[in-house]
């Protein structure tokens, strides 16, 4: 089945004896104790949001490497920043352990030569999967992120790049559910409050309290648990929470199927969504406040 690969990038900085993997991720600034403990705390958030989201997240050992060369340079001015990055990126894949392209081969960003660095890996791991898509999410790319054109070998791979911002990388993930997210009206639940059936098998039938294509519009942005049988979303213009289980269950989803149907309806009690899902939710409503 397709996915979505994330990586993590971090600034490297910018001295003669650090071993940088690319100019375009260095900094002049050599970032206090404090301020690296708030980036990799960011870190640890972001990773603790996606890590149950439809995505692999992926790192570079050697721009971690230059991100804490003041770090090993200096130790007694960073006393356990290393140990508290290692444990933020824990589970996380280190795509030179598995490459696909190799050391040596050349690209092109504009006239800029480069090679052996994560926009080369991503390329050539993209050419390879054309279902797959790709994000790169580091703090230097400014909050606007921006596209990067990767030549090589006659093609050109765009590759895109956000700031390690959980809004924006959530709205990036939303338009990229794989397999997509499709919406499959039940008339169990009625629609805009009415129609719904009284009963089924003598359970009371939850209702639907907006209309198909509101509730089309906001599953996009449900979220859910792995395998994401069941997703959740808040209706603000209804001030409740909406539920939605999947046509298919995972366990009998096709390996490679390109779409997965949800319906859904309003749900009464804020308690039947779970806490994981819950607390998503809120951490996405306060930092879009």
């Amino acid at each position: 089945m397709a996915e979505n690969i994330i990586t993590l990038m971090f600034p490297e900085y910018n001295d003669g004896d650090n071993k940088i993997t690319s100019k375009d991720w260095t900094t002049d600034e050599l970032y206090d104790d404090e301020t690296i403990g708030r980036q990799i705390k960011n870190v640890a958030q972001f990773v603790d949001f996606f890590k149950d989201e439809e995505c692999r997240m992926v790192f570079d050992s050697k721009n971690i490497q230059a991100y804490l060369y003041p770090v090993y340079t200096i130790p007694e001015s960073y006393p356990s920043r290393r140990m508290q990055l290692k444990t933020a990126l824990k589970g996380l894949e280190d795509w030179r352990k598995n490459r696909i392209s190799t050391v040596d081969a050349e690209y092109k960003i504009h006239y800029e030569t480069i090679k052996d660095e994560t926009r080369t890996e991503m390329a050539v791991r993209k050419e390879a999967s054309l279902d797959d898509s790709f994000l790169i999410v580091s703090d230097v790319v400014g909050t606007d992120g921006k596209v990067w054109k990767v030549e090589g070998e006659g093609q050109t791979i765009d590759l895109e790049s956000l700031k390690m911002f959980i809004p924006a990388v959530f709205e990036w993930i939303s338009t990229h559910h794989k397999p997509a997210r499709c919406y499959e009206w039940n008339e169990k639940h009625g629609e805009n409050g009415k129609g719904a059936h009284p009963n089924n098998k003598g359970d009371k039938v939850s209702v639907l309290l907006c209309s198909r294509e509101h509730a089309e519009e906001l599953l996009a942005k449900a979220i859910g648990e792995p395998m994401y049988d069941f997703l959740y979303c808040y209706d603000a213009t209804y001030g409740k929470y909406m539920e939605y289980p999947a046509g298919c269950k995972y366990k009998n989803l096709a390996a490679d199927a390109k779409e997965r149907k949800y319906h859904s309806y309003h749900i009464e009690d804020e308690n039947q969504v779970p806490n994981q899902v819950l607390r998503k939710l809120n951490i996405l409503q306060e930092t879009n406040q």
